[in-house]
């Protein structure tokens, strides 16, 4: 009885694990069936997240020039754009086995697109989202040619004349001193002078120091006045700015054409009246 019971046992054993074997493996072949069926295909691909318009269809990059018109109210990109840069594989590849990796360098590539999030959206979805380089200035190289640059002081893409763009000039700018003249422009703005004194250009005069082009409201037409700000502009550049405006409301309100301003003097400020005031 005693034999009986401990071969029934051992029976009972190895049939619950060839029972057990039989349905991992049924489960795996199941999980690996779904997986690769055409319920996990992916489908559809969705750019989300754009803010606004695309530019006109006349303004669009050419494939020659990889220029891109950049309005300061719309995205450089449009969702068809960003598709074609990112190049998903729809209809035949499953959303499991569908690498990211690949998607994201191909669209960081791109000049324009600063970062990009990419998930899987089950059954069959990739869903894209870009950040965009947002240009706050443009910078004139060694050699003449002029770039976007973007607040971390990064130039990333060629100026395309047809964008009609206002954004300040930086001209003749060593690498380090870019982003003290984006400071600059920062405090300018913060101050309030960007509003009816915007900042044209500036210019860095390597003994010299900072040199600004400002226009300012004049009742006949606006007044254009070059600002020696040297490097003092780096050591307190809110009292400077603080005395500038002064100095530049009190041409408004007066109605002087200032040829030359000298804010390179410590407290003092000298204006150079133009002859025709």
């Amino acid at each position: 009885m005693g034999v009986f019971q401990s071969y029934s046992d051992r029976y009972r054993k190895i049939w619950v694990t060839v029972m057990s074997v039989t349905a991992m493996f049924a489960l795996f072949a199941g999980i690996v069936g779904v997986a690769n069926s055409d319920l996990f295909t992916v489908r559809v691909v969705e750019v989300v997240g754009l803010g606004s318009a695309p530019p006109p269809v006349d303004d669009m990059p050419s494939e020659a020039t990889n220029e891109t018109v950049v309005p300061r109210t719309l995205t450089p990109l449009d969702a068809n754009q960003i598709l074609e840069i990112a190049k998903v594989p729809t209809g035949s590849t499953n959303l499991f086995s569908l690498k990211l990796s690949g998607i994201e360098q191909r669209l960081l590539s791109h000049p324009w697109i600063k970062g990009v999030t990419i998930s899987k959206r089950f059954p069959q979805t990739v869903a894209i989202s870009v950040v965009f380089r947002e240009p706050i200035a443009i910078l004139q190289n060694s050699v003449g040619a002029l770039y976007y640059l973007d607040s971390d002081g990064t130039a990333f893409a060629p100026l395309n004349l047809k964008s009609n763009s206002d954004f300040p000039v930086l001209i003749r700018f060593p690498n380090e001193q870019i982003l003290p003249a984006l400071r600059f422009l920062q405090a300018w703005s913060l101050e309030g002078l960007d509003q009816k004194s915007p900042v044209a250009s500036l210019e860095w005069d390597a003994e010299k120091g900072l040199e600004v082009m400002v226009t300012y409201p004049l009742a006949l037409s606006p007044g254009r006045v070059l600002v020696d700000l040297g490097r003092a502009f780096e050591s307190d550049p809110e009292a400077q700015l603080g005395r500038l405006q002064q100095v530049l409301n009190y041409l408004t309100s007066n109605g002087i054409r200032a040829r030359q301003v000298f804010a390179d003097l410590g407290k003092k400020i000298v204006v150079r009246i133009a002859r025709s005031s």
